[in-house]
C-alpha cells in the first residue's frame, strides 16, 4: 500500500514538475520499507539523491535540509487537496529523514449509511405530496399574467406525471390565486409536503422566470431562475415545466412506488443537492469542486439518501474529465460512492448512471457502460445517463443512435449546460462541422463549446470568426488543464505558430499531456506530439479515447507509431467490446 501510495505521488499534479523532490521521498521510503530507516541521514541523503563530488558535507551545504521542508510542504498540499482521501499518508516529520505512514479512513466504510434502527429522512408513505401554487405575474401586462397562468397549468400537468408525487389539483390552488397567504398556512390547509411557487418579469424583449420550492414551514429549500426571449412564450413554458420535473425528483426507487414518503429533512436534502446538481451542470473546475462538497453534505447528513452519494461519484468523474484528478484517485473514490448509493438504494438511476460511467470513462469497458446506461434509463428518466450514453456511442462511431439520445435527453433537461458540451464535443468528434458553425455561441458559452466550435470554423475554413473568439477563449479556458494551451493552439492552425513554439518549449505548468500532445501536432511537432500522447496515454488521459477520429490528428494517422497507439487504445477495451470506426474521409484525406 505504501509502495502504491508513492506510485500515487508520482502520478499527482501536486508533484508534477518536482522530479528530484519527488526522487529525495522515494529513496527515504525505499531505505525505510528495507529496514534502513535509521541510517537516513543527510550526508547519505545528499550523497545518494543529490550526487555531491566530493562528498557531501552538510556543515557547507544545506541543500537537504531545504529540499526537506520542500517535500513537507509539498506533502501537506498535496494531502490537503487531491490527496485528501487516499488511503496511506506518508509525512515527514520536522528534524529528521525517516518518513512515517499512517492509514487513513476507507471511504467506502467512510460512508455506510446509518443503521436502519436510525429515523433518516423518509417514512412510510405513498409519495410526497406537493401543491403548485398560481404563479404571480409582476407587471400588469395581460399577456404575461396569461403566460404566468399557462406556465402553472404546465406544471401541474409535467410533475402530476412523476412517479412518487402527488399533486394538488388546479381548482384547489387556484382559489389561493390573487389572494394574500401565507405559505406555512397553505401547506396545512392542503396537507403538502411542499409547496411550488414562483414570478414571471418581462424586461424588453426578454421574460424570466424564478421558481422556488418551499417546505411546510414556509421555508425556500431550492429555487432556480430561467430566462428566454418573449416571442418563445409557449416552448418556454414546456421547457421550464420539464426541467423542473427532471430536477425536482427525488430518484428513490421506494418514492417511485409510493411506498415511502418525505420527512421535513428530506426536503432539506432535496433542495442541496439540487444545488449541487446546479453547480455541477456548470461544468468549471470551481463549480464542481462546490457541487462535491454539497454532495458530501448530503451524504453526512442524509446517510439513507442515495443522491448525495451518487452526486459524489459524478463529481470525482468530472473532475477526472476535465484533467483535474488523476484516474487512479477518481477510480477509488467514485467507485467507493457508488458503493455506498447502491448499498442504500439498489434501484437508484443516479447510482446506476454514475456506475455506466465509471465503466465507461475510468475502467474505459465499452460494453459494461453501454448495458450500464441502458439499465439505468430503464429505471426512470435520467438526462445524464441519456447524454452520456450518446458521448459513449460516438466513440463507438454510432452517430446516428447519439444523435437520438441527445434529442431525448435534451427532451428531459432542455436547460443544461452539460448537454451543450455532449453535443458539441461529439459533433466535433463525428465531424459535423456544419451544425457546429450555424450554432456559433454567444459569449456566454461553456469554455468547451467556445473551442470545439473554433475548431469546426477552422475546419470550415472560417479563419475570422475563429480570431474573432481568441479573447474570450484565452478568458474562460485557464482553469481547465486540457484547454488551457486552446488560444495558441488555434493560432498555429491559422498559420501563426510563434507563441505555440514558444509554449511548447517552454514549462509544461498543469496543462494535461492531451492538450500539449495537440499544440505540438499544430506547430508541426509530429514526434513530439506522439511521444506526448503515449504520455496521456500512460495516464489514461479521458480525451485520448478521442484520438482516433479526432482531425487535428490526421496527418499522423499513417505513421506506424499513430497505429501503435491505436492497438494500445483498443486493448484497453475488454475482449468482445464493439471496436472504433475509422475516422471519416471528409477530413482524412
Amino acid at each position: 500500500m505504501i509502495r502504491a501510495q508513492l506510485a500515487r505521488l508520482r502520478r499527482s499534479r501536486t508533484f508534477t514538475g518536482s522530479e528530484r523532490l519527488l526522487e529525495f521521498l522515494g529513496f527515504i521510503v525505499t531505505e525505510t520499507l528495507k529496514g534502513g530507516g535509521g541510517a537516513l541521514r543527510e550526508v547519505v541523503i545528499g550523497n545518494n539523491v543529490y550526487g555531491r563530488e566530493p562528498p557531501y558535507d552538510p556543515r557547507i551545504d544545506s541543500t537537504v535540509r531545504v529540499e526537506a521542508r520542500r517535500l513537507r510542504g509539498k506533502l501537506k498540499e498535496y494531502y490537503a487537496g487531491e490527496g485528501h482521501m487516499d488511503p496511506v499518508r506518508i509525512s515527514l516529520p520536522t528534524g529528521g529523514y525517516v518518513p512515517e505512514f499512517a492509514l487513513q479512513p476507507d471511504p467506502a466504510e467512510a460512508r455506510e449509511p446509518r443503521s436502519s434502527g436510525d429515523e433518516g429522512i423518509f417514512r412510510e408513505g405513498m409519495g410526497a405530496a406537493i401543491a403548485i401554487m398560481p404563479f404571480r405575474s409582476l407587471s400588469a401586462e395581460a399577456e404575461d399574467e396569461s403566460f404566468a397562468d399557462g406556465l402553472t397549468d404546465e406544471l401541474i400537468f409535467r410533475l402530476q406525471l412523476a412517479q412518487g408525487l402527488r399533486v394538488v389539483s388546479r381548482s384547489i390552488t387556484f382559489q389561493f390565486k390573487g389572494q394574500v397567504y401565507s405559505l406555512a398556512g397553505a401547506a396545512r390547509e392542503l396537507g403538502v409536503d411542499a409547496i411550488v411557487q414562483g414570478t414571471v418579469r418581462r424586461e424588453d424583449d426578454m421574460l424570466r422566470v424564478t421558481i422556488e420550492v418551499a417546505d411546510p414551514q414556509g421555508f425556500v429549500v431550492w429555487t432556480d431562475r430561467f430566462d428566454a426571449p418573449a416571442r418563445q412564450r409557449l416552448r418556454l413554458q414546456e421547457r421550464i415545466a420539464i426541467t423542473a420535473l427532471s430536477r425536482v425528483r427525488f430518484d428513490s426507487s421506494a418514492m417511485r412506488s409510493s411506498k415511502i414518503g418525505p420527512r421535513p429533512s428530506a426536503l432539506k436534502a432535496l433542495g442541496a443537492v439540487y444545488r449541487g446538481r446546479q453547480l455541477l451542470d456548470e461544468q468549471t473546475p470551481g463549480s464542481i469542486r462546490a457541487a462535491l462538497q454539497v454532495f458530501e453534505f448530503v451524504a453526512a447528513n442524509a446517510p439513507d439518501y442515495a443522491r448525495g452519494y451518487s452526486g459524489i461519484a459524478d463529481c470525482h468523474c468530472d473532475l477526472y474529465r476535465l484533467g483535474l484528478v488523476d484516474r487512479d484517485t477518481a477510480l477509488r473514490d467514485a467507485s467507493a460512492a457508488v458503493r455506498a448509493a447502491l448499498a442504500i438504494d439498489p434501484g437508484s438511476v443516479e447510482a446506476h448512471t454514475a456506475r455506466a460511467t465509471i465503466a465507461a470513462w475510468l475502467e474505459w469497458n465499452r460494453v459494461a457502460a453501454d448495458e450500464g446506461f441502458r439499465k439505468a434509463v430503464q429505471l426512470g428518466e435520467n438526462a445524464r445517463a441519456l447524454r452520456l450514453h450518446g458521448v459513449l456511442l460516438t466513440i463507438m462511431a454510432r452517430h446516428e443512435e447519439a444523435e437520438r439520445l441527445f434529442r431525448e435527453a435534451r427532451t428531459i433537461e432542455p436547460f443544461s449546460i452539460q448537454q451543450d458540451i455532449a453535443e458539441t464535443i461529439s459533433r466535433y468528434q463525428a465531424r459535423d462541422f456544419g451544425s457546429l458553425r450555424a450554432a456559433s455561441p454567444g459569449r456566454s458559452a461553456p469554455a468547451e463549446v467556445l473551442v470545439y466550435r473554433a475548431l469546426a470554423h477552422v475546419f470550415g475554413g472560417d479563419a475570422e470568426f475563429v480570431r474573432s473568439q481568441l479573447a474570450e477563449i484565452e478568458h474562460v479556458s485557464d482553469k481547465f488543464p486540457d484547454l488551457m494551451l486552446a488560444a495558441a493552439e488555434l493560432q498555429a492552425l491559422l498559420g501563426a505558430p510563434e507563441r505555440g513554439m514558444r509554449l511548447i518549449d517552454g514549462e509544461p505548468g498543469a496543462s494535461t499531456h492531451f492538450a500539449r500532445a495537440m499544440l505540438a501536432a499544430a506547430v508541426g511537432r509530429d514526434q513530439l506530439c506522439l511521444d506526448t500522447l503515449e504520455k496521456a496515454m500512460d495516464r489514461r488521459e479521458l480525451s485520448t479515447l478521442w484520438i482516433r477520429t479526432d482531425a487535428r490528428l490526421d496527418r499522423l494517422r499513417h505513421m506506424p507509431r499513430f497505429s501503435a497507439l491505436m492497438e494500445r487504445l483498443d486493448a484497453f477495451a475488454p475482449t468482445g467490446a464493439p471496436g472504433l470506426a475509422d475516422p471519416p474521409e471528409t477530413i482524412r484525406s
